[in-house]
Order: structure tokens, then sequence, then C-alpha cells
């Protein structure tokens, strides 16, 4: 198994280009981009070399995903949406994405097809409200042709048009860019003589004025810029990296609070009976050889971590587990120390074995069971117990690759851990 790197490391912050004010395009990079999307294209480029998270002196630190990486605290500057925003997805989303964005922003054509596809995917639970950025010319027409086209019930059609064709009408003069766009209108079925005068009234010729002094008062630095429910997202604008966000806040009711007192010590023989849809699997903890891991996982465990989790991935060399956001980045308000074992290797079915994705030092509580010997694996990870009882339930699970799609079905899941001390 590869290492499932998804689309970032906690510490590499991505390229992420936008357009100034202006339009014109920039960028910053902070730090070298070292993962991939969900289907695990490997990056040529080398993971950054950074000091572990967690220690074996410092076991344990307070760590969010949502709140630590991928959104800023809560922004009461952005502007409410109201009954003049342009709008796709229900109102009783739980997720609202306020995108300030420009039709002449290369960046921001690239960006809308990802919301739509991701609004898709999360038909109940996004909502995208669309608010241009105008900066004169044809971004000025662009933007009056959307308010227009709304009117009729068209605005995504023409919204989705104009930034597809972004590279057609750029440099056109403001009357064929004009002309353009009654022949987009014909093409959707609307009355293009209500249109065009709808598209030059003073009505929306107001709102263009109003919308600016607004996103003047933001002060944004760029388009696109992105708001989830009111806290700015500032990483890697992948459909990826939305879905796992919008899992992983969805858990937040899960989270278990701060580092916790572990005692390490262990007097007594300890086994893990997890309890799964398809039956029992009992492991021998070694408590002796990873006592920081045997620790926290008997921790998650005992506070109800790993309730009907879902089986991840199942292969016929392993099925991965341990995170109820089914990401395996969802954590439960911390990241913990695991001692490393890579001089053990994954050669056998049965091994428990506790690996991360963020980095070193990352632990959150995802694991794998092998089924057999792991080919490929070549993460950091750590051994800490062996099956002694169900097997023959590890190999039962069905085959599952891993997915973000809320419409792919999870066939096997865990009901329960439960810790035994012998």
């Amino acid at each position: 198994m590869r290492k499932l790197s998804i689309v970032f490391l906690l510490l590499a912050l991505f390229f992420t280009a936008a357009c100034s004010k202006s339009g014109e395009a920039t960028a910053t990079t902070e730090a070298t981009q070292a993962a991939t999307d969900a289907a695990g294209t490997e990056s040529a480029t080398a993971e950054p070399t950074v000091a572990p998270f967690t220690t074996a002196d410092q076991t344990c630190k307070s760590y969010n995903l949502i709140d630590d990486l991928l959104l800023a605290p809560v922004d009461n500057n952005v502007p409410a949406v109201s009954d003049t925003d342009l709008v796709y997805g229900p109102a009783s989303a739980k997720y609202t994405f306020i995108v300030y964005s420009n039709f002449s922003c290369s960046h921001c054509a690239n960006l809308e097809p990802i919301l739509v596809a991701l609004q898709a995917m999360f038909p109940q639970d996004v909502r995208v409200v669309f608010r241009y950025v105008t900066t004169g010319g044809n971004s000025n027409i662009a933007a009056q042709a959307a308010e227009a086209a709304n009117i009729q019930g068209k605005f995504s059609e023409m919204k989705d048009v104009i930034f597809e064709n972004q590279a057609t009408w750029y440099n056109y003069s403001e009357d064929e860019f004009r002309t353009w766009l009654d022949d987009q209108a014909t093409s959707f079925g609307m009355d293009v003589d209500q249109f065009n005068a709808d598209l030059s009234s003073e009505t929306i010729l107001n709102r263009l004025t109003d919308n600016r002094t607004k996103v003047d008062e933001l002060d944004l630095l760029g388009t696109p810029t992105i708001y989830v429910n009111n806290r700015q997202y500032s990483q890697s604008r992948s459909i990826a990296t939305f879905a796992i966000m919008l899992d992983v806040m969805g858990i937040s009711d899960r989270l278990l609070g701060d580092c916790p007192t572990l005692d390490t010590s262990f007097s007594k023989d300890l086994q893990a009976v997890i309890s799964t849809t398809k039956g029992d699997i009992v492991v021998d903890l070694y408590e002796d050889k990873a006592p920081t891991t045997v620790a926290y996982f008997k921790y998650l465990a005992e506070n109800g971590w790993y309730n009907n989790n879902n089986i991840i991935i199942s292969t016929n060399e392993y099925v991965i587990s341990g995170d109820p956001s089914n990401t395996l980045y969802g954590g439960p308000g911390f990241v913990y120390y695991n001692e490393l074992t890579a001089d053990q290797p994954l050669n056998k079915a049965g091994y428990l074995v506790s690996f991360n994705q963020l980095g070193t030092g990352y632990n959150m509580g995802v694991f794998m069971l092998t089924k057999n010997a792991v080919s490929d694996f070549s993460g950091e990870y750590s051994v800490f117990g062996e099956v002694i009882e169900g097997l023959d339930v590890l190999n039962s699970f069905t085959d599952r690759s891993y997915s973000l799609d809320p419409a792919d079905p999870f066939y096997d899941s865990i009901t329960s851990i439960t810790i035994v001390e012998k």
C-alpha cells in the first residue's frame, strides 16, 4: 500500500494561485507540494524534511485539521447572504461557500467547475454563494449578464458558459462581447430583449456598484477568495480537499477534546476485541513494545472513538479503519506519538498497525489490519498488536477502494472496540 497522501501534508502549504484585484495572476508558494489528488498519482516532488510534531518526550498535542490548517476564524465582516445574492444549492445547507470571483480571472474559471461538482456531490449539504468582483470592461459586462440571466432563472447556465469560454471572449470588444452574450441567452431559451434591457438596467448597475463597495470594505487580496461558513479557506482548491474538509467538519460532535493524561506502565497483558458487522477479531496488544501507541489506542477505544467506524479500505492485503469521517484525516482533537517499528516488516497476516497521514508524530487513531504481507507500504508505522482470533472475520470483509464520493457505499464496519486485561 502506498502512503495514502491525498491532497496535502500538514506542514506543506500548497501552491495557491489567485488573481489580483486588477485581474492579473499572482501566486505564493510557502512550501513544496508533496502530495497528490485522490486518484493516487504520485508527485515527482520530494516531501519536505520536518521535525516530528510529537515525540517520546511530548507524546500528545492538541490538533484540529479544520482549525489548525484549513479554515481561519470566523470573519464577521463578511456580509450575510441576502435575497440579492447569486446562489446555487439549498438555503438549509450545513455548509455555505461564499466565493468572491472575477469572470476575467483564469483561476476563478478553474475553480467554478470544482465548486459545481462539489455541490453536486453534497446536494443537501453545500450551498455556493457567488459574489463577483468587477474590474471594469468585460468583467463588468459579464457580471451584468449573470444578474440579468438570474432574473430569468438562468444564472447557473450563464455563469458556467461565461467561465467555460473565458479564453474566447476575453479580448472581445464590449460590443462583440454583448453580441456573444445574446447568442448564449438565445441558446438558453431566454427572452433576449428582456435580457438586454435588464443587463443595462439601473437596478443591476446599482447592484454592481453596491457589490463593489462591499468587496472593497473586505479588502480582499485577490480572487478567488473563499469563505466556508464565514471562515476563510486558503488551501488547495481541489474537490478532494474540499470533500475531506466537509467530512471532517461533519464529525465535530465526536471530538474528544484536548490531550489526555495517560499511564503507559502496564502491569497486565492487554487484548482488544474488535467487534464488527462480520464478527469479532481479538488482538493481542504489544503494550511492552509500543506502550504509547497502545495507551492512546486504549483511550480512544474506551471513549467510543472507534464505535460505528466504517471499513474505509479493504483489499486482499489489508483493511483500514479508525476514522469516523471516513477520510483518514479526521482526528479526535489531538495527535499523538507512536513508536515506529520500521524494522518489523508487514510480512504476514494479522498485524495491527498504526500509521498517520500528515507527517511524523501526527497519529490520529487510524489503523490497519493486515490480511497478508503488505507489498508496497512506504509510510512510517507502528506494529502494536497481532490477531489471535478472527482472521476468518478479517478476511471476510468486502473489497472497497478509498473514495470520497458520498454515493459510494460502505460494506462493513466496526461496531466497537473493547480493551480486556488478561
